[in-house]
């Protein structure tokens, strides 16, 4: 047909109503109004599944909601994260997040176990990893082991992307693209528009870039879709919400995220690595593996709220606050929750100043949490009432994470994430976020983490959660045998809880257990497992208390992480994630038992445990400290022991000592460890200069000694001999500084009636004398 036929056929179209005015102007301007018209239809196909996809799942999700005892704003709530309550049945956005990511997980432990960073995190197979990379792009190479890899991510690339589509998404199959992308904003802003557009065109492979209905890009959209790619990546993806207009064929919805995501093609593995390591942000395994964590909850995120989940969360939030006329927090809150599950909070535009503010943040937490292993041995006593609580052995859950512990048993850690545990510990000092806030890739993650493994939390914290999950596994396994009225009461009443109802049961204990060791195991990925997996991991975040999306929406306000509000609250509320968590775990479930005598038992189990092992904590890192152990027959000690126990959370902290349980004071403690760190630099620098033109003595070497040896990374089993070390550096420094130390040794003595067997300034020989 002749454009002049076209014209003719548009315009009777159009004055017939059958078509809108934007349709009739998109195909008359275009120079090929057959595939135009071919753009159209198939863009509004997609738009009408994606119209029914919403529909249902807002329903869906208001129907749960309204069906919260508690009224539709704790609905809403647990529709995002947990439920403090403990009353809500149905799924919430992280947790089934969790679901996937342990699903992937699953598939893919035996490259998490060979790839994962070793010695403490200071070294990896990176040789392995580029080899990964060829083999993804189908070279051949010399390691039949990392060619099945290379299978393995290939298939669970493209599961991922269909249950991606499954729930409206639309992420067309490319059989040219094999590995995503992280994107080095700053050096690339850095660099320039062109130049950086200069630099990656020659290892595109443009054939395969393609719109959404797989039709090859012209010139024009060629460079409009590197431009709009730059302006994704230097804007931390702000100019998708901004007024400026997108590529032709790319769509803002979450359904069409995935898209967005895949428009580069590098043409072979040498040009993918030479731009990771020009351009890039973190390592392959990084890469791979915080794919797998975006793709998980970006799937949890449609499937709970549709193909777009912010129109549904502003849908639902409107009808709570008409209903029930929420309060300023309530509505504050709620905002900060949707932010964190849906990612918004690591959005913004200064990503300078985020780089520089996370950088210090890392490496406050590698110089204050050093001895926080000492502090989590409290996590014995919540182990054990949680297990308690779900009538699992706790000799059993310590026995297990002992043994995990052990570096020879890694089959068993492969073992665990096989039957969907997630594999924790692949994300880089990922236990120090029990305490804080450690992000990113770069060389102050890499010290975060070394202080985190070296130190024991690492190996503590993921070993204790898949103790835990393991034995809750095991348990689920022992009854398969009964039906679900059958079991004891407790089971029963678990169930209840998670919304897990008869036919849930027999559906999940049909498959056969997974015999490890011996001992049988179910496996949570299995036909109905979802309930099961999300009772297990739920509880396994009383049992090591660890911050879910509602502690985070508290502590980062659920602002931008690249947003000047977003670092100075990230700042302020570092360290303080372990007591919030505890307030929103332990204590709510203390508070919502259905009796008096059950909140008196659950309120004295966890109160006595955590104060005990607290104690124990409190003597331990007194002599990792050099101190004698100290009396423990006063007040002063029970009530040390309870908040170090964390069963005060942060109000012990003020309460008690002029330290907190990580050793910081109380200027930390108010305004976390950055407020202290510009507290002790401005005494350092400003605080001097005062001093020298007030005519004072001032005491600039002795003062800088101390304020390197404080931000120092250090770990407990070493922490003397640091000590040591600039002791005897400030002693040449400061004249005063041994009468310094005498007075310290004085005070101590006298406050808490207590010896040192290391004390301060004496070397090591003199201390073992």
């Amino acid at each position: 047909m002749s454009l002049a036929s076209f014209d003719k056929c548009v315009n009777d179209a159009l004055k017939a109503n059958r078509i809108s005015k934007g349709v009739a102007d998109q195909i008359l301007s275009s120079n090929n109004p057959n595939e135009a018209i071919t753009e159209i239809l198939g863009n509004m196909s997609r738009a009408r599944r994606e119209t029914a996809i919403q529909t249902v799942r807002f329903s869906q999700a208001l129907d749960d909601a309204r069906s919260h005892p508690k009224g539709m704003y704790h609905g809403l709530m647990s529709l995002m994260s947990k439920d403090v309550k403990g009353v809500s049945k149905y799924y919430n956005v992280e947790y089934l997040g969790k679901y996937y990511e342990g699903k992937y997980h699953s598939k893919f432990a035996d490259v998490l176990s060979r790839f994962k960073t070793k010695m403490f995190g200071l070294t990896q197979d990176e040789a392995g990893l580029n080899k990964l990379v060829r083999a993804i792009y189908g070279e051949a190479v010399d390691d039949p082991e990392i060619e099945r890899f290379a299978k393995e991510w290939l298939e669970l690339s493209d599961e991922m992307r269909a249950d991606f589509n499954a729930r409206g998404g639309s992420i067309s199959k490319n059989e040219r693209w094999f590995m995503p992308q992280k994107h080095d904003a700053a050096a690339i802003e850095k660099l320039g528009r062109e130049a950086w557009k200069s630099k990656i065109k020659p290892m595109l492979d443009r054939q395969f870039m393609l719109d959404d209905n797989g039709k090859a890009l012209s010139d024009a959209q060629y460079e409009d879709l590197l431009d709009y790619t730059y302006e994704t990546i230097t804007s931390g993806g702000l100019n998708k919400v901004k007024e400026t207009p997108s590529v032709t064929g790319l769509g803002k919805k979450l359904s069409r995220r995935g898209s967005d995501r895949r428009i580069l093609y590098f043409k072979d593995a040498k040009s993918w690595i030479a731009y990771q390591n020009e351009y890039g942000r973190g390592d392959v395994f990084t890469t791979l593996t915080d794919h797998i964590s975006t793709m998980a909850n970006d799937v949890a995120l449609m499937e709970r709220l549709g193909t777009n989940p912010e129109a549904t969360y502003q849908g639902l939030k409107a009808v709570a606050d008409r209903d029930e006329r929420l309060t300023g927090p309530q509505k504050a809150m709620s905002d900060a929750l949707y932010n964190v599950v849906s990612g918004k909070i690591n959005g913004g535009e200064l990503t300078g100043l985020s780089d520089f503010m996370q950088t210090t943040r890392n490496l406050l937490t590698a110089s204050t949490l050093g001895k926080a292993f000492l502090s989590a041995i409290s996590d014995v006593g919540f182990q054990a009432i949680t297990a308690r609580f779900n009538n699992i052995p706790a000799y059993k859950v310590l026995n297990r994470q002992l043994s995990l512990m052990n570096p020879a048993n890694e089959a068993d850690r492969v073992f665990a994430t096989k039957i969907g545990l997630i594999s924790e510990a692949v994300n880089r000092a990922s236990s120090a976020n029990r305490f804080g806030d450690v992000y990113g890739t770069g060389m102050s993650t890499k010290v975060a983490e070394f202080v985190m493994r070296a130190s024991l939390l690492e190996p503590w914290t993921d070993m204790g959660r898949k103790a835990f999950g393991m034995e809750f596994s095991s348990a689920l396994a022992e009854n398969f045998g009964k039906s679900i009225d059958q079991l004891d009461p407790i089971m029963q009443n678990r169930f209840e809880a998670y919304g897990i109802e008869a036919s849930d049961w027999d559906t999940f204990r049909k498959q056969k257990p997974i015999k490890q060791k011996g001992v049988a195991f179910a496996n949570m990925l299995e036909d109905g497992g979802q309930k099961f997996h999300r009772m297990v991991l739920s509880e396994t975040d009383y049992a090591v208390p660890s911050p879910d999306a509602r502690v985070k929406a508290i502590t980062t306000g659920g602002m931008g992480r690249a947003t000047i509000g977003g670092q100075g609250i990230r700042s302020i509320m570092n360290l303080k994630s372990f007591p919030i968590t505890i307030a929103l775990t332990h204590i709510q479930r203390a508070a919502f038992q259905t009796s008096g005598g059950q909140f008196i038992e659950y309120v004295g189990l966890l109160t006595a445990s955590t104060t005990v092992l607290g104690a124990i904590s409190l003597q331990a890192k007194d002599i990792a400290a050099g101190r004698e152990p100290r009396p423990m027959d006063n007040l002063d000690f029970l009530g040390a022991a309870i908040a170090q126990g964390g069963g005060l959370g942060i109000f012990g902290d003020f309460l008690f000592s002029d330290q907190n349980r990580f050793g910081g004071g109380p200027v930390s403690t108010a305004f976390g460890p950055t407020g202290e760190l510009v507290d002790k630099t401005v005494q350092l620098t400003l605080g001097n200069i005062q001093e020298a033109i007030k005519g004072e003595e001032t005491n600039v070497l002795g003062e800088s000694v101390k304020y390197v040896e404080r931000y120092t990374p250090d770990i407990w089993q070493a922490h003397l001999f640091k000590n040591s070390f600039f002791d005897q550096i400030e002693m040449l420094a400061d004249p005063d500084a041994q009468a310094k130390y005498n007075r310290m040794i004085r005070k101590r003595q006298r406050e808490y009636n207590q010896e040192y067997w290391w004390k301060p300034g004496e070397t090591p020989l003199e201390a073992v004398q």
